[in-house]
């Protein structure tokens, strides 16, 4: 008996590391640079960034707490509250913001502290004013907005990076809150960079 062909699951998307530096170079607002760096260096879900109160953050320890909010209707699984390390510079600027919004409770709520519903329409409009759409995808073409840069993109650049640099599986799942492995294993992919050709290149290959 012949078996059924098995197609593979799509690797997550990630950005590039100089789409990541031509994109933070262009901001200059405190409250963007915070707002993408939370994402991408800590691998926050959309909500997850939107519901963080500064009273989840340890600025001694450097690390945030994340959990249900049930005054804002927002509720995690189990296995999704978890405490994760602020790397210096994204604490930094956390105090820097913390000084501007000594009254609000929300890290990156809107000017009059409710959760910010347009993180996705902000991303965008930074991606335009910096000009690095891809120009070739249809969004591009028929909106001006490019559909490679999307907010859970963030998310799969962390989980991406993390196992790279050579942290464990399990290590990780519990970063992303993930249930299970095998959700962390999708982030397990080949190096897609210029350090991966000269490793090539400098192979002996014998022949």
């Amino acid at each position: 008996m012949k078996s059924s062909p098995k197609f593979e699951k799509k690797l997550p998307e990630v950005y590039t590391e100089d789409e990541i530096k031509r994109f933070f170079d262009s901001l200059e607002d405190l409250y963007d640079k915070v707002v993408f760096e939370l994402l991408l260096k800590t691998g926050l879900r959309e909500q997850e960034a939107m519901y963080l109160e500064w009273a989840d953050i340890v600025f001694g320890a450097g690390t945030l707490t994340i959990h249900s909010k049930p005054k804002y209707g927002f509720k995690i699984k189990d296995k999704e509250e978890r405490a994760l390390h602020i790397p210096p510079d994204l604490l930094e600027r956390l105090k820097k913001l913390r000084a501007k919004r000594p009254k609000s409770q929300l890290v990156i709520g809107t000017t009059n502290d409710r959760p910010n519903m347009k993180l996705l329409r902000l991303l965008k409009r930074r991606v335009n004013a910096a000009g690095i759409q891809c120009g070739t995808c249809n969004s591009c073409k028929g909106h001006n907005e490019c559909e490679r840069w999307f907010l859970h993109k963030f998310r799969s650049t962390y989980a991406t990076m993390l196992l790279r640099s050579g942290l464990d599986l399990t290590t990780v799942q519990g970063m992303m809150g993930h249930s299970d492995l095998q959700s962390t294993m999708r982030y397990l992919r080949p190096q897609e960079n210029v350090r991966t050709q000269a490793t090539i290149n400098a192979i002996h290959w014998g022949a």
